[in-house]
């Protein structure tokens, strides 16, 4: 298989919490962050329609040195099974817990993330989102 690139986010939806709630309970500085009930705004700051429907937060996390992707899921997961009862609170009240992985390679390309890693984002309730770029968007 042909190398790939990667980013990872922690993204946290919630209707009970505020993102500066989640923020200051993860201790993490989100990069995004709405307000729900707030007015919905493009990444420029531009006005759009509507308002967000529920609170949301996204946190950039990142890898160490020639860390592959299913290593540094793996030491996050761990960093963060602290927080297991916050994120089941989050969870068992319509709220999202996810990291959400950009993977780009411009050749087929992969990993293999393995059944203990699973079952730990299992129990702490932390889904995969995976959205994959071609070449055009390789870095």
């Amino acid at each position: 298989m042909h190398s790939f690139c990667f980013d990872v986010s922690l993204r946290i939806s919630s209707m009970l919490l505020s993102p500066d709630e989640i923020a200051n309970e993860l201790g993490l500085v989100p990069k995004w962050k709405h307000v729900m009930g707030s007015q919905r705004k493009a990444p420029n700051g531009a006005l759009l329609g509507g308002a967000y429907e529920i609170n949301y937060c996204s946190f950039p996390l990142f890898s160490h040195k020639n860390e592959e992707l299913h290593e540094m899921l793996d030491r996050i997961t761990d960093e963060l099974a602290c927080h297991h009862n916050f994120f089941s609170h989050i969870t068992e009240n319509k709220g999202r817990v996810e990291f959400f992985i950009g993977w780009y390679s411009n050749k087929n390309s992969g990993s293999c993330f393995s059944y203990k890693l699973l079952e730990k984002l299992g129990r702490l309730k932390i889904n995969l989102a995976l959205d994959v770029y071609g070449e055009e968007f390789c870095k």
